[in-house]
């Protein structure tokens, strides 16, 4: 009875380490962008690592799933306002308070400042 116990509490988190949503942690958390927005990047009960970015008003301007990151690299998934997949490059500060990412047109970058895990 008691293996049974501590087999059903293990099980969650073997479950969630080898769903989806195995994004390094670095990038979990609140960032404000160079242009007074704001990402909210978070796991839901679903495992999907998902982003929301509002403005100031807290009005929704784009929602998605971050499908992958790794060997910088990012691949998104955007819900809203129209749906779109694209592989980003990215880049931490040494310090990982300071995110990169490169916008789908390839040309400009997204500059975000971490206020909050």
């Amino acid at each position: 009875m008691k293996k049974l116990f501590l087999l059903l509490l293990t099980i969650p988190f073997l479950l969630s380490s080898t769903t989806k949503g195995d994004i390094n942690h670095d990038f979990y958390g609140i960032w404000k962008t160079a242009d007074n927005e704001f990402v909210k990047i978070g796991m839901n009960s679903n495992f999907d690592v998902t982003f929301q970015r509002v403005s100031m008003n807290k009005s929704t301007l784009s929602k998605g799933v971050i499908l992958n990151a790794g060997e910088g690299e990012i691949e998104i998934k955007r819900d809203y306002p129209q749906e779109e997949y694209y592989t980003s490059q990215y880049a931490f500060s040494p310090t990982k308070q300071t995110l990169v990412i490169m916008k789908p047109d390839g040309k400009t970058a997204w500059l975000l400042e971490k206020v909050s895990n």
